[in-house]
Parts: C-alpha cells; sequence; structure tokens
C-alpha cells in the first residue's frame, strides 16, 4: 500500500505544473492584452473607452485626431463623459475656443501617475497652458482611471474638466475690474524694438560692415515691461503682480516728480510712472493666504505687502495679481548706491597703459582684493573715468578706498563730476597704508540724467611722486539728508 508520504511527493509536482501553466496562461492573456492596446494609437484608444466617447467626439470636432493618430508620443488627461457633458456649448460651437479647450488636455511625452509619489511636475499643454500633475491629481481633477497605455503614448481618464484661465497679462488687459490708471500706463509701454530673428537682409553697409535690413523686418512690437522687468505672459513661471487704486497710484508716482526734474512735465512723470511700476511685481506663488509681509522685486528692492491694503486678489493661470489699496515704498529704499571698480574705468586721459598696473592685494585682515595704480605717466591732472547711470535728482556723497603701499609720502586726488576739470569738489589725501575708506566729498545733480561720468583725477603736477592715481573702488551713495 502506497503512504501518504509517497502519494504527496508524487502529487507536489503535478500540481507545481498546474500552478505554472495556470501563471504562464494568466502571463500569455496579459501579453495578448497588451499586444492589442499597444497596436492601437491614443484616438484608437480615447474613442474605444466607453467613458471617454464624448471627449473623442471633441477631439475629432476640434480637428486635433491627427495630433493623436500621429507617431509623436503625447499623454491625454481625457475626461469623462459627465464631465464633458458641462462644457459650455458656446465652446462647443467655436471652432477656435474648441481647439484651446481639447489642447489644454494634451501634452508631449509619456507621463504616468503614481498614487504613492510625492513628486510634482507642472505639465506644459498643447495650448501653452500649465497643469500641475501631482500623484493621482492633475490639476484639481483627480485621476479616476491611469496609466492606459497605446502605440504613441498615454491617456489618463480624469474625473472634471481643466481651467483654462487667461495669464496675468491677459488678464490686466481683459478685466474691465482692474484699476485703470496703473492698466492703462502698462498698457502703453508697447514699442518697436530691433530685433533681426526674422529680419530679411538685403544688403550690407560698404562703411560699417553691418548688414541692411529690409524695412519693417528688423523689429518687434513688444511691451517694455516685458521687456526689462517679467514677461507676465510666460506661463512656466508664476509671478505676482500688483495693482495700485487709482489715487494711490497717482499718490506714489508724484512722490517721485522731485527725483526726475527734466526739460518737461510729461517726461518727468514718465520716467517717475517707471520708477514705481517696475517694482510691483515679483516672481513666487503667492496668495492672498501665503504671501508675506514684504517680498523682492527683480531688482532686489523690498515690497511691503500690508494685509489690510489687499483689497482683492485675482487667481490667473500663472500667478495673482493683487489690487492693493497702496504700496508704500519709499525713495530711499529703491535708489541704491554705485560701486565703481577702480580696474573697471571707462575712459582715460590718454594713453598710458604702460604706466598702469593692475595690481592683486590682500589687506591686513587677509581679505585680497584689486585695484589699479597710474604711476610716472607725467600728465598734469590726469583721469579715469566711470559711467553712471540712472542719476536722480539730488544730492550725492562720495568714497573710495586708495591703497597708497608702495610710498612713504603722501600725494592727493580728487573726484571730478561730467568733466575731469571740474574742480567743485576738492583733492584729498592719500596717506600711506591706508587701507579705509575715505570720504571724496558731496555733489548734487539738478537734473535726472539718463547716463553721466565722473572722473578720479590726479594732482595738477607732472612729478611721479606727488601725482599718482590709485582705486580700488568708488562709492557713490544717494543722500537724503
Amino acid at each position: 500500500m502506497m503512504s501518504y508520504k509517497t502519494i504527496a511527493y508524487t502529487l507536489l509536482p503535478l500540481l507545481c505544473c498546474a500552478v505554472l501553466l495556470q501563471g504562464c496562461k494568466k502571463w500569455e492573456d496579459s501579453i495578448t492584452i497588451n499586444d492589442q492596446v499597444l497596436k492601437e494609437n491614443l484616438m484608437e484608444r480615447i474613442a474605444a473607452e466607453p467613458s471617454t466617447s464624448k471627449f473623442a467626439e471633441l477631439v475629432r470636432k476640434a480637428g486635433l485626431d491627427s495630433v493623436l493618430t500621429s507617431s509623436k508620443v503625447y499623454t491625454v488627461f481625457a475626461p469623462d463623459n459627465d464631465a464633458v457633458s458641462k462644457l459650455d456649448p458656446a465652446t462647443q460651437n467655436d471652432p477656435a475656443k474648441l481647439k484651446q479647450f481639447v489642447s489644454n488636455y494634451i501634452t508631449l511625452q509619456a507621463w504616468n501617475s503614481k498614487t504613492e509619489d510625492t513628486a510634482s511636475s507642472y505639465l506644459q499643454m498643447l495650448n501653452g497652458k500649465y497643469h500641475l500633475l501631482h500623484a493621482a491629481l492633475m490639476g484639481n481633477a483627480t485621476i479616476t482611471s491611469g496609466n492606459k497605455p497605446a502605440k504613441n503614448g498615454v491617456y489618463h481618464v480624469i474625473s472634471s474638466l481643466l481651467p483654462m484661465s487667461d495669464n496675468i497679462w491677459e488678464t490686466l488687459t481683459n478685466d474691465n475690474t482692474i484699476p485703470a490708471v496703473q492698466k492703462a500706463y502698462m498698457l502703453s509701454l508697447f514699442r518697436n524694438v530691433f530685433d533681426p530673428t526674422n529680419a530679411v537682409q538685403i544688403g550690407v553697409d560698404p562703411k560699417t560692415g553691418n548688414p541692411i535690413y529690409k524695412a519693417g523686418t528688423d523689429s518687434v512690437n513688444t511691451n517694455l515691461f516685458w521687456q526689462r522687468v517679467y514677461d507676465l505672459r510666460d506661463e512656466s513661471k508664476r509671478y505676482a503682480l500688483f495693482v495700485m487704486e487709482d489715487a494711490a497710484w497717482q499718490g506714489a508716482t508724484q512722490t517721485y516728480y522731485p527725483y526726475f526734474v527734466t526739460g518737461g512735465m510729461d517726461t518727468t512723470a514718465a520716467l517717475a510712472s517707471w520708477e514705481v511700476l517696475k517694482d510691483l511685481a515679483t516672481e513666487g506663488n503667492y496668495t492672498s493666504d501665503n504671501i508675506p509681509d514684504t517680498v523682492l522685486s527683480k531688482f532686489n528692492v523690498k515690497i511691503p505687502v500690508e494685509g489690510a491694503q489687499i483689497k482683492r486678489s485675482i487667481t490667473t493661470s500663472n500667478g495673482t495679481i493683487f489690487i492693493m489699496g497702496k504700496v508704500d515704498i519709499s525713495p530711499k529704499n529703491k535708489f541704491q548706491q554705485w560701486i565703481l571698480q577702480g580696474e573697471e574705468y571707462t575712459s582715460s586721459t590718454s594713453n598710458k597703459r604702460s604706466n598702469t598696473y593692475f595690481r592683486d592685494r590682500v589687506t591686513p585682515t587677509g581679505i585680497p582684493f584689486k585695484d589699479v595704480l597710474v604711476y610716472n605717466h607725467g600728465t598734469s591732472g590726469f583721469s579715469l573715468g566711470f559711467r553712471i547711470t540712472n542719476v536722480h535728482t539730488m544730492k550725492y556723497k562720495a568714497y573710495c578706498v586708495a591703497v597708497n603701499d608702495w610710498m612713504t609720502t603722501n600725494f592727493t586726488q580728487r573726484l571730478s563730476v561730467d568733466s575731469a576739470t571740474n574742480a567743485s569738489m576738492a583733492y584729498v589725501t592719500v596717506t600711506p597704508n591706508n587701507y579705509s575708506e575715505i570720504y571724496l566729498g558731496e555733489f548734487t545733480i539738478s537734473n535726472y540724467r539718463s547716463a553721466m561720468n565722473v572722473y578720479l583725477t590726479a594732482a595738477a603736477n607732472t612729478t611721479a611722486t606727488t601725482n599718482p592715481l590709485v582705486c580700488d573702488y568708488i562709492r557713490i551713495e544717494p543722500s537724503f539728508n
């Protein structure tokens, strides 16, 4: 009689084979299914999916079915039929709006959702809008059925429609509830600027060798705020724009009129308006709930954000517009000093390169620095010139570091404004081995300058030991006293 142990040893291999055969059958079925879906493109897969059939109809109606049948790889976030049924009929019946709508759900490359994943990705859709993919959420829409493969990508079924909000610039342009005066100024900043990217060259200037372009092809119409501050159309980033109520804007710009004295009131007003505006935006994903009481502008100016002054906020596709009762930035916090490195001078009285030395030095406390020394140049009143820009109507104080470490005697030099021969500021004495700043004096600018020159000028003699020039740096600071 066969023992139980013998029976067990006999049946065990048969059972294992049965399990393996069953597993192989499931694997083969899986391969068969995957092979089938991977032969179908995204358009075919979405159209065959019962829950996304209405979205498939809109894809065809918008003329984007050719995109989803192409060889490029895409990810589609297909809203289910319940979500699509809530779409405004006006959008469905407007070809341009419908194309924008459908493009809001398609992005390049294959993106999988992972419920356990803590990483997030901002995805750019075909209409240029961005949505945040995080775990099983696309924007605020839940991915109810995800990671469905196709021959040319992957698709996910989502439970609701994705927003298609205007960006900050579009909102500023189209929203009539935004305060009018600052808005009008920002919209007035469109200019034609030189851009040879798409220019048509028709010749070469024989005198300069520069290309000659066909008229009208070498410029683009753009906004100065986009060029100089932030391009608020850019949806790959997040910004905050502060728009003051009309009276506050007018008061803020008038505060700056005394610092922009010019030959005409219109010019003064335009300069003051720009001075205020350029520091009314910052980069960052801020809302009324999380914005701190101070943020930095692009130009490192502190923008005070008082909670009581936020009258309302407008959420856009790339940030927030804050409507402000006021934004009080004083000139003292805006106007910054100049640090002019001696070795970076822009001009000189004459060519004395053979008498000019660019030196590497170390302070007594071990801090390295560079300076320029012009010695034995033989020119009375020799000078080095420096250029500064955006010089406001006000008083300035000047300082410099001039290290006399090669002689045991004193010599003198001075700062001259506008001309090397301008003697309105007195000569100062440079003593041996002084590594500290020395006060050069003060000067007043009575009319705003977009740019001006200052000069470090040597003594008015030709003696080598009494007329050298030496400079680590010159520091010029606004004086509000």
